[in-house]
């Protein structure tokens, strides 16, 4: 027994001090990794994964700053995947990750109709290219739901932007706005809402 533990001992030493001789390539790799599971994503540690060359490895950390809502580092991984790899594998994956940095700024801008409502419309002209381009696309059925909260979200936008307008003076203007919102946003909440105040304040 205490044969074999002197064994286990040895062995597991030997794998450490092989885990510290670990250099080049491998051991970037293992390093960039851990930076992106700790939640990193810097223009350091992009430019460390794109001098890799490793297509998966770029989306891998596109992935993970998308996540983090850091939309200059996903555009700096990706916008020129295709040209930099030639003929990459799962060009589509590149093509949908860098569709949602709209997206992405679109949910950063709540709050801020005119920037949510200008990200909005970015997002949807990409997410609806994309949705064209690849139709057998695996990710193509994640697009959905967010164009379903695209087109929400951009009506509320127009709405609170006729009702600033309304509130500061511009009542035509605004009222303008909510027909617009009746108009091309008829599912909407907002609709609703562009509704109930133009009968409340008896405008047709």
């Amino acid at each position: 027994m205490r044969y074999q533990i002197l064994i286990l001992a040895f062995v597991l030493m030997a794998g450490c001090a092989s885990q510290d001789r670990q250099s080049g390539p491998d051991a970037v790799l293992v390093d960039i990794r851990a930076k992106l599971g700790l939640g990193r994503c810097d223009a350091q540690l992009v430019e460390e994964v794109r001098a890799l060359a490793r297509p998966g490895l770029e989306q891998e950390a596109a992935y993970a700053c998308l996540q983090q809502g850091q939309v200059l580092m996903v555009e700096q991984l990706l916008s020129d995947y295709q040209s930099r790899h030639g003929n990459p594998p799962n060009v589509d994956y590149s093509v949908y990750l860098l569709a949602l940095v709209d997206y992405v700024r679109f949910e950063l801008a709540e709050g801020d109709p005119n920037s949510r409502l200008g990200a909005g419309r970015k997002a949807h002209e990409q997410l609806v290219a994309f949705v064209r381009s690849y139709p057998d696309s695996a990710y193509r059925q994640e697009v959905v739901p967010r164009l379903e909260a695209l087109h929400e979200g951009m009506a509320r936008a127009e709405y609170h932007i006729a009702l600033a307008d309304i509130e500061g003076g511009k009542r035509e203007l605004g009222v303008s706005r909510l027909r617009y919102v009746l108009q091309h946003y008829p599912r909407s909440e907002a609709a609703i809402d562009a509704r109930r105040w133009l009968d409340l304040h008896q405008e047709p």
